[in-house]
Formats: structure tokens, sequence, C-alpha cells
């Protein structure tokens, strides 16, 4: 068992607090790098998929405005074939409203199918009427020279395609209810002499296409949007009762900018772009809503373009992002887990090293001390005595050799056994310790001799007056076996550099002068006389 004494503290606590906390940062780190990569895969995934989303609505957008654009240059054909334009003829008006009934029949996309003259006055008015597409009679057709689309129409040259805002349907000066999202496209018509002779004009069930792009919003929990070109919002389905907005008035508090600034300000200026606002993920691109490919067809162009971009919008509010901030209940156990183990793995290295130490300095102890009362053993003894003799040197000191042996310990071995003998050296030792610890070295020599090595002496009456005071405290009998002993010691002394220059001598002189008081009647101490 280890005994943790201050030097043992002072090994232990610090390897084991760094060992600790580069365990547990290496092991956190790996976590957090782990947990972040995660993080990454997942937001990069994101991003991959709302922008493939916003791709195939565009695909999507395009091929049906393409197919609309197609119909409304069928439509002019219809007309300027059929020469429906001649109001007198009514036959011809007939054959071109046959056409244009049979195209909605067809199509079911177009609310309504007309032909316009320069006046405003509707020719020839096919109406869907919820998939009964019938011609409207004469009596009921109507004059729509103020409305803007057919004002803008009118404008057009040859060649020419207007394209109207998407909105909602207004009849007799009122919204349609139930609301009627819708797009109307126009083209001038022209007689065989190149002379307009009105306009035809194709409102699309805008519905269809919203309704198609709500089905590629699969995940319920993002937010689809689109917006025009004013920033009101088209499709918004977490909050519809924000589309077409524009249609009740001033509602510029409705507008996306108005109710999201912050990422209003990401793509204002952009065309395209993917952010990670706060916790969420932001996919827009733009979109024209036109038929672009009809363009390209020869001494075709479209009209009133700038009026005519959307912005396809995708926000994942609930964005993968890891922080610590966010550690769920498992993570935080993981966390937990990684500590304890820190903690019991930097504690078993920590003991470890600090029992491979013990056993390093029992060893050494072992190497230089003497086993039986734990004072330094000769070998050592002499090691520290050369070593303070060199300071001794630089010093300008002293030091003081004391030679000690025990006086009748053959008598007490044999009276009383090697066991009472081992205790009396253990005693005697101990006396030593306690009387010359400080400024000294203490050894057994072996046997019942005894050595102490005193340096950084000033004056030798100070070592003489230890001895002094140690030989009356000696006097006090040993008790061995619950029985009182006497055992009294000889002495020697002898100085540095007094009595010799190198270790041999100074050791020699001071056995000469134990030996001259064991001569003289024991129990005493001699400095050596030269």
């Amino acid at each position: 068992m280890i005994t943790f004494n201050k030097s043992n503290n002072l090994f232990f606590w610090p390897r084991f607090i760094v060992l600790f906390l580069c365990l547990f940062s290496f092991l956190f780190s790996i976590f957090y790098f782990y947990k972040y990569s995660e993080s990454e895969i997942k937001i990069n995934q994101i991003k991959t998929e709302q922008s493939a989303l916003i791709s195939a609505q565009k695909k999507y957008i395009a091929m049906t405005l393409n197919s609309i654009g197609k119909d409304l240059l069928l439509l002019s054909d219809f007309i300027e074939i059929n020469k429906a334009y001649d109001k007198h003829d009514k036959k011809l008006i007939k054959l071109a409203e046959l056409n244009t009934l049979a195209l909605s029949l067809r199509q079911g996309l177009y609310d309504q199918l007309r032909y316009l003259d320069l006046e405003g006055n509707e020719i020839i008015r096919i109406n869907y009427n919820n998939g009964i597409p019938s011609i409207v009679p004469k009596d009921k057709l109507q004059n729509k020279c103020n409305r803007y689309y057919f004002k803008d129409s009118l404008k057009l040259h040859d060649g020419e395609i207007y394209i109207s805002i998407l909105d909602l349907n207004i009849e007799h000066g009122e919204i349609e209810l139930p609301y009627k999202p819708m797009i109307r496209l126009a083209t001038p018509v022209f007689d065989e002499y190149g002379k307009k002779r009105g306009v035809v004009i194709l409102n699309y069930l805008a519905e269809h296409l919203l309704d198609g792009l709500k089905l590629f919003s699969l995940e319920q929990k993002n937010h689809h949007m689109l917006i025009n070109s004013d920033d009101y919002f088209l499709i918004y389905d977490k909050r519809p009762e924000l589309e077409f907005a524009f249609m009740f008035g001033e509602n510029a508090d409705k507008k996306y900018s108005a109710i999201y600034p912050k990422t209003y300000e990401c793509f204002k200026n952009r065309s395209k772009g993917q952010f990670l606002i706060g916790s969420g993920i932001l996919t827009f691109d733009s979109v024209f809503s036109y038929p672009k490919n009809v363009e390209t067809s020869k001494d075709v162009s479209i009209i009133n373009k700038e009026d005519s971009c959307w912005r396809l919008i995708t926000f994942v509010p609930s964005a993968p992002i890891w922080s610590l901030e966010k550690i769920e209940k498992s993570e935080l156990l993981i966390v937990i887990s990684l500590f304890l183990f820190s903690l019991l793995v930097a504690l078993l290295i920590a003991q470890l090293q600090l029992k491979k130490r013990m056993n390093h300095n029992k060893i050494k102890k072992l190497a230089h001390h003497d086993c039986l009362t734990g004072l330094i053993n000769r070998g050592y003894f002499k090691k520290l005595f050369h070593w303070k003799m060199q300071q001794a040197r630089k010093d300008d000191t002293k030091l003081a050799l004391i030679y000690i042996d025990l006086d009748g310990f053959k008598d007490l071995n044999d009276n009383f056994g090697h066991s009472a003998g081992d205790l009396a050296l253990k005693a005697i030792g101990k006396n030593l310790y306690s009387a010359f610890s400080e400024n000294a070295y203490v050894a057994r020599l072996g046997g019942d001799e005894f050595a102490v090595l005193i340096y950084d002496l000033i004056d030798q009456q100070t070592a003489i007056a230890q001895v002094d005071q140690f030989i009356k405290n000696s006097n006090a009998p040993l008790m061995l076996e619950d029985m009182p002993y006497h055992l009294s010691t000889s002495i020697g002394i002898a100085f540095f550099p007094e009595h010799g220059g190198c270790i041999n001598d100074v050791m020699h002189n001071a056995d000469a002068a134990m030996y001259d008081i064991k001569r003289s009647g024991k129990n005493g101490f001699k400095v050596f006389e030269i």
C-alpha cells in the first residue's frame, strides 16, 4: 500500500493532474472533432439536397413556362391563319373559336383564351369553367381596354411577347373567389399586310405551377418560398396568409425584406447562394418567370423581363450544427464517461509512477543505508565525506569526524542474544541521529561502530559540545526485555583540515583517538592530538 507523505504528495499530485488534463483534453478533442465532422457532413448533405431541390424546381418552372409560351404562339397562329380578325366573316371567327376551344380542352391549363381587337373588345373568349371549356357568347364578352396587361400588350411589335406578373385574377373589378393565381401572356396579331389587328391573351392557371412546386416540399419542418421581383410571397408553405399580399393594398410590411431583414441582406444583391444563418441553412436561386426558350426562336422577344424574376428560397431551421451549448443528454454521458476514464487512467499511471519511484528510492536506500538502523552505510558515508571535504575547501569551513564504538556490546549479545543487540544498535542509531542530524551525516560503519560527519563548522568547540552532550544523554540505561542495561560509548574526534588533508588520514586519526579513550577507561571522548 502506498503511503502519501509530503515527498510522495509532491511527486504524485502534479503528475496526476497533468496526466488527467492531457488525457481528457486528448479524448475530448477526438470526441469534439468527431461530432463537429459529423455535423459538417450532415450540413453539407442538407446543402446538397436543398440545392438539388431548387435546381429541380427551376427546371420545372422553365418547362412549364416554355410549354405555355408555345401555346401562346400557337393561339396567335390560329387567329392569323383563320383571319379571325375579320369581324364580318362569322365562319372564320367560328373556326378560330373551335380551334381555341380544342386547345383549352386538351391542355386544361388556361382559365381564359382570348382574342381582343385594338379597342380592347373581346372577339373570341374561351372560359375553362373548371374543366368544361366553353365559348363565351357575344353578349357576355367584355371590354378590357383599362386592364394593364391589355395596355402593355397593345404596345407590342411583331414577334414580341408580353408576360404579366403572377397575381390573382380580377373579374368585373373584383378579385375572383376562390383565388385564382394567374399569369397572362400576350402577343399581337397582324394581317397579311403587316397591319396590327389585335392581341391574343392567354390566362394561365398558375395554381398548376404553384401546386407542382409545393410537391417538391417533402420535409415538413423546412420553409419553402417563392417571391416575386418586389419581394412579395407567391408561395410560403408555413405562412400562406402572406401569399399575394400585394393584391390587397399597401402591404409593405408583408414583404420578405420586412419580415426577414437579416436573411434578405444575404441575397438582395445576389442571384443565387447558400448561407448558414444562426442555426439554419438558407438556400436561394433566381428564376425567370417567362418562357426563356421561346425567346431563342427566330423573330421572338420577351417584353417586361425586369418584372419577371422570381426567387426560389428554402430555409432549413434546425440544421444539425453541433456545439457544446447544444449537447444532448447521450453526448453529455459520453463526456462524463471520458472524464471518469481519464481520471481513472491518470490515477493508475500516477500510482504506477509513484510506486516505481518508491521502489527506486528503496533500492537506492538499500544501496546507501544500513538495513538494521536505517543510517548511512560505510560506502555512501565515504562518498559524502569526499564531497563535503571539497565543499569545505571551497568555503573555508571545517569538518568534524566522530567515531563511536559501543562499550561492552559483545557481552550484551552473549547475555541477551543477537535480537537484543539489534535493538541496542537501533536505539543507539536513533539517539545519534537525534543528536547530530542537523548539518551532519550519521552512519553505521559496521558491527557496533558508528560515525558522524559534521560539516559547515566554524570552530571545533561546537562539535565538542555536541559530543559531550550526547555522552551525558546516553548514560541513561537501555530497556532490554524489560530490564535496564547500561551501554556506554567510546568516541574519537578528528577535524579537517587540522588532522588530515585527505579522507583516509582523518578517518585513521579519529579511529586512533577512539581507541585511545577505550584503552584509558572507555565511556568518554577524545580529540585526536598530533
